[in-house]
């Protein structure tokens, strides 16, 4: 640990994605600012999070100007694709498909993760920051923008002060466990288990050996494919340095993998089950020694900031990986605690601006939720339902955020999803066709029909700042207004199974044992 005098404006807790960003932005806008960033680990993993949104894309690029590291260093994704499987698919020439038909015309990155949060904490540094890592934080006594943190590296203690406190420990949750802030979002019980493979085949070249190569212009393989099912949804994203990382994330009280005696080789006979998945795990070898599970994904904070310290990223909240949201919401968490940051410099109170950036993000996190999460593994393995979901979620996000940034403010803004007040309008619709799509879902599980529409379709989606969300957003409808429609036969047929059922009942057949974890469907 070098040598410093003991007090700083800003010390960062953790010098990944948030803290580095933080420090970065801080120390380019505010120069006069003594900046420390504290990193526990001598070298980053390669955690999860390897993909971008649209946003945090604007962010790392408009922000931060980074398009040099990911141009040289990592991948452009290519959207979200879908691939569904029923008794009837064989492979992914007869699977139902939903993703982009061509190239995407808005910046988005798949990521080696270890490989960007080097080059964001190596920058950081050459701003400005201090730097001291290996070393943790080990205590600290809050006040008001005056605090006092004792530090630890290499078995030495060191004790400083500081105006703020900017937490980026991730899952650690440094100061949100002190203030006792965390807690688990137990209405969305889901787990995840996912490592990087080795030698995945190219989606790409094999559309080519299957004839489906002219369904599509833009590549299938920079996209972030989905291989879904009732109860989970697995992703495959490829990397820079030829792996590709696969995980599945599962609802527990579908799904019973958080159950497994053999984590791995259960893992590895889950994803190799799914007939289109398997194609490309063909001669594939997983690095099992990069085995992760998460027993228990989503939680919040009770609040996100006090009179000088601030909660970034995932040691904020998180929620669930399913359309890349964490990078999104570091980077928003970060632009706005920088923007306040730099408000009390200038010397304003900032109480009230504290007061609205804790309401925001926890109106944001709760309305997030129920709108696009709660219950959606229920419909996962319908292809028509949840593509619809995801025309109608991926066109608002590109009509109120993503299009809001790019043309009419020209910039990034720190403002979460459906965090404004006005989204209200947004949060009750995105509710009303996720609830609708599960009741359905069910339904059709109820009069045997689930997973019908999983083979032979082709769903075709556009990725730009034009007229393509207005395109998503009305076959999304138009898909639901036919789930809609059929449900009205699936009734029928529901209720007349039910009162034949009464009239002739079968015996019950008894309960069986404990099961190994579930196939997938």
């Amino acid at each position: 640990m070098p040598d410093s005098p003991g007090s700083y404006d800003v010390v960062v807790l953790g010098g990944a994605f948030s803290g580095a960003a933080a420090a970065i932005l801080l120390r380019r806008e505010l120069p006069a600012l003594r900046v420390l960033i504290v990193e526990k680990a001598e070298a980053f993993d390669e955690k999860v999070g390897e993909a971008t949104t649209e946003m945090s894309a604007m962010f790392l690029t408009r922000r931060l100007a980074m398009w040099h590291h990911l141009e040289r260093e990592q991948l452009p994704k290519e959207g979200l694709r879908y691939w569904f499987s029923n008794a009837k698919v064989t492979g992914h020439a007869n699977a139902t498909e939903a993703g982009g038909y061509i190239r995407s015309t808005v910046p988005a990155f798949q990521l080696r993760r270890d490989a960007l949060d080097e080059h964001l904490l190596a920058t950081a540094v050459a701003e400005g920051a201090d730097l001291w890592r290996p070393a943790r934080a080990l205590d600290v006594a809050l006040g008001e923008f005056s605090h006092t943190l004792t530090l630890g590296a290499g078995g030495a203690m060191r004790t400083i002060t500081c105006k703020w406190i900017l937490d980026a420990t991730g899952r650690a949750n440094f100061i949100g466990r002190k203030l006792d802030l965390v807690t688990r979002n137990d209405e969305h019980p889901t787990a995840a288990i996912w490592c990087r493979w080795k030698n995945v085949r190219h989606i790409d070249d094999l559309a080519v050996r299957l004839g489906i190569a002219p369904n599509n212009v833009g590549s299938r393989r920079l996209a972030t494919n989905h291989y879904t099912g009732y109860g989970f949804w697995i992703w495959v994203i490829p990397l820079g340095n030829s792996e590709t990382s696969i995980g599945v994330v599962f609802d527990k009280r579908l799904v019973d993998l958080h159950h497994s005696k053999n984590r791995a080789e259960d893992f590895v006979a889950f994803l190799k089950a799914i007939p289109s998945l398997s194609e490309i795990l063909d001669g594939a070898e997983p690095r099992l020694e990069d085995l992760r599970f998460y027993s228990h994904l989503p939680y919040v904070s009770k609040q996100y900031m006090g009179r000088g310290w601030s909660l970034l990223g995932d040691a904020a909240a998180f929620l669930d990986p399913y359309y890349s949201p964490g990078l999104d919401h570091a980077a928003f968490t970060v632009d706005a605690t920088v923007g306040i940051i730099k408000q009390q410099q200038m010397g304003e109170d900032v109480t009230a601006r504290i007061a609205e950036h804790n309401a925001t993000f926890a109106r944001s996190y709760e309305r997030f939720f129920r709108a696009a999460y709660k219950d959606k593994y229920y419909y996962m393995g319908e292809a028509d339902l949840l593509s619809a979901s995801f025309l109608i979620d991926t066109a608002q996000y590109y009509i109120f955020v993503v299009i809001h940034a790019y043309r009419i403010l020209r910039r990034f803004d720190w403002m979460p999803v459906l965090g404004p007040k006005p989204a209200f309008i947004s949060y009750h619709f995105m509710q009303l066709y996720n609830r609708r799509f599960k009741a359905i879902a069910e339904l059709r599980r109820a009069a045997g029909e689930e997973g019908a529409r999983n083979d032979g379709r082709r769903i075709t989606a556009y990725y730009n700042l034009g007229f393509a969300p207005i395109r998503m957003a009305v076959r999304g409808w138009m898909f639901w207004m036919r789930a809609e429609l059929d449900a009205l036969r699936l009734q029928w047929k529901v209720r007349r199974m039910r009162r034949r059922a009464i009239a002739s009942p079968e015996p019950r057949a008894e309960p069986s044992p404990a099961h190994p974890p579930a196939a997938p469907r």
